[in-house]
């Protein structure tokens, strides 16, 4: 049987997290973790910042794919790229997608292959895209036990991204004080539950990140 939307753990309206996977210029894969909302069991919205690059790349290639998985460094390193060698995305996670003018990651559980139909602005600094599902490909697993450190480091690099958004611009340094209270409420967490594990190595790495942005541009994702 072939699995559904509900099957993966989306449900209407709920925003989950995944990794959307795209072509740039030359055909360069780009990835990066996003919010993404079921409408039904055909149709997906996603929200973009106008400046980012996979929202630059979905409105020169009209499509993208929605890789899921739990492997919280795909999440960090395709979040934050200078974290990976040389501060590039391995090229070698990538393979071209059956249907779409995408690319998608070679070790996701499940993969959905998506096409825009519909654009629409949110706000001045937003836009909102809305589309079908093209294929969807799902691993068939185990179920896994539940581990607060996933969430924890999850919720920390998205907080993280914002501060980094925010570190160095005028009038914003409370709202940054804000995400990091978050950020290290979730360092304790996960350090508590899962020391010595990828997810703190994760965090641990993300908190030196964050230290070294004081001085730094923002580079969206």
């Amino acid at each position: 049987m072939a699995a559904k939307l509900t099957d993966l753990g989306f449900s209407k309206g709920i925003i989950v997290a995944a990794i959307i996977s795209t072509y740039g210029k030359g055909r360069k894969p780009n990835a990066a973790p996003m919010g993404i909302t079921m409408i039904d069991d055909e149709h997906l919205s996603i929200d973009f910042f106008n400046t980012s690059k996979t929202y630059a790349n979905i409105r020169a290639n009209r499509c993208a794919v929605i890789n899921l998985t739990c492997d919280i460094e795909l999440f960090y390193k395709t979040g934050f790229k200078e974290a990976n060698p040389d501060g590039v995305l391995p090229q070698e996670w990538f393979e071209k997608a059956a249907l779409v003018n995408a690319p998608k990651l070679r070790f996701a559980d499940a993969t959905l292959e998506i096409s825009i139909y519909h654009l629409e602005a949110v706000g001045a600094e937003k836009a909102r895209a809305f589309f079908k599902i093209r294929l969807l490909q799902a691993q068939e697993k185990y179920p896994q036990v539940y581990c607060r450190a996933f969430s924890a480091t999850l919720e920390a690099i998205i907080h993280a991204t914002r501060v980094k958004a925010f570190v160095n611009v005028e009038g914003e340094q409370k709202k940054v004080s804000k995400l990091m209270e978050l950020i290290e409420n979730r360092n304790d967490v996960v350090n508590r539950v899962a020391p010595n594990s990828v997810y703190s190595a994760v965090m641990a790495d993300l908190m030196k990140r964050i230290d070294s942005w004081r001085s730094k541009p923002e580079d969206q994702h």
